[in-house]
């Protein structure tokens, strides 16, 4: 009998805790800075003495800068441990946020956030923990990366909320002295105890399977092609794929948006409308409850219907909320909108990563995502555009309009291109 249908299916599959791991770590390093630079923003706008335009730079940079550098840092997670690299990534973030106590002018606060989150991110984040579902989930991978990336959406239905209270009483720069501790005394001892780089490790299979999902002689086949191609024909096969073209072209229309609405979102409604930074951080709240909605709903939708479909239904939401945005100032139907927001944004983690996954399969994962985060980085920029659109027009409702013509154009993309579907995944 071999080795492999020796294999028993254990009573509690370990990738379980990878998933739950996945979903803290995700929930811890959005805390610090996808969900609370909304929130910050008035006030560095304060301290810095500065315009909506240059701080929305100093964001932009900073995501452009981890857009640039996640290629490399997929290069790494490929080839050397998960667990390495999420631990120099944590101690590097934990440096740049305790120096944020010193800076004490625009062009350090720039080079401090784009050098250390700018970098760091990249190894802590969806790279890595998409890298280890991926690993450990074949069958269920969808939703396996919904859950884990789910931790994105639970801290942005708390850390809204808690940022300003922070804020208000201890100040943005010793948040971020917490925000560091946390990262020494949480996220690296959990990653030491917890990560395990793949099924192997503990002589188990993906989705916890008695025999592997794939049968011995792709697994043989798979190995044999990813270890004879070099890394520069890896890439050309990325670079050459038009199906990885068109997901570059879809998601990058969408892509960013998010970032820019939770950015300037608080300060629209603190500035242009009558509400006050409590009411602005409860509906970026609500924009990340409904997010988790959508890792799930998305997620189970591309194991189980039209990837075509589950983009589109994205993009929708994305549409319509943005419509509704730029069209009332009622505060229940701006609810509504965040929700719509929360829910198209949610699953575009899930989405992207099945996707990419179904086309070049496991052992190039996380290369073809960092090339993937490359291409994406104009979309970065998205957080400057309207902070300067609404430095010269004087209102965010132009900037919303631009948002519009970017979603409609994603459906026009997604409508026409093929994506591939379940019984196309490489293994």
């Amino acid at each position: 009998m071999s080795d492999t249908a020796a294999i028993t299916s254990p009573r509690y599959f370990y990738g379980y805790n990878l998933a739950a791991y996945s979903f803290v770590i995700s929930f811890l390093a959005s805390s610090f800075f996808l969900h609370s630079r909304g929130i910050f923003f008035p006030y560095w706008m304060e301290e810095f003495a500065a315009e909506k335009t240059q701080i929305s730079l100093v964001i932009s940079l900073t995501l452009f800068t981890g857009s640039c550098i996640a290629p490399l840092t997929g290069y790494c997670i490929d080839r050397f441990p998960v667990r390495a690299i999420i631990i120099i990534a944590a101690l590097w973030l934990a440096v740049g946020y305790a120096l944020l106590q010193l800076v004490d002018g625009y062009i350090v606060f720039l080079l401090t956030l784009v050098v250390f989150q700018g970098i760091g991110w990249t190894g802590v984040g969806p790279l890595a923990q998409t890298k280890l579902m991926v690993n450990w989930f074949s069958r269920n991978r969808g939703m396996a990366l919904g859950v884990a990336i789910m931790g994105i959406s639970v801290a942005g239905i708390i850390m809204p909320t808690a940022a300003t209270f922070l804020a208000e009483n201890i100040g943005w720069r010793d948040t971020y002295s917490l925000y560091a501790v946390t990262l020494l005394a949480v996220v690296i001892p959990l990653t030491l105890l917890v990560v395990k780089q793949e099924p192997a490790e503990l002589g188990l299979n993906p989705d916890g399977d008695p025999t592997p999902h794939e049968s011995p002689s792709a697994l043989t086949a798979t190995a044999t092609t990813t270890s004879t191609q070099t890394n520069r024909a890896v890439y050309k096969e990325f670079l050459t794929s038009k199906a990885f073209w068109s997901i570059v072209i879809t998601f990058g229309l969408m892509n960013g948006v998010y970032s820019a609405m939770i950015t300037h979102l608080p300060t629209y409604l603190t500035t242009e409308l009558s509400f006050d930074l409590y009411q602005a951080s409860y509906m970026l709240g609500v924009a990340g409850a409904f997010a988790i909605a959508g890792k799930i709903v998305l997620g189970w939708m591309m194991d189980h219907i039209s990837a075509k479909v589950t983009v589109l239904s994205a993009v929708s939401a994305y549409l319509l909320s943005t419509i509704i945005f730029m069209s009332v100032n009622s505060y229940g139907l701006m609810m509504l909108a965040a929700g719509l927001f929360g829910l198209g944004f949610g699953g575009m983690v899930p989405v992207r990563s099945v996707l990419l996954s179904r086309l070049f399969g496991v052992a190039k994962f996380s290369r073809v995502n960092g090339l993937l985060s490359f291409f994406l980085a104009p979309a970065t920029f998205w957080v400057l555009i309207t902070g300067y659109i609404a430095d010269t027009t004087g209102t965010y409702v132009t900037a919303f309009q631009v948002w519009a013509v970017a979603f409609v154009l994603a459906g026009v993309v997604s409508a026409f291109i093929k994506l591939p579907e379940r019984h196309d995944a490489v293994n």
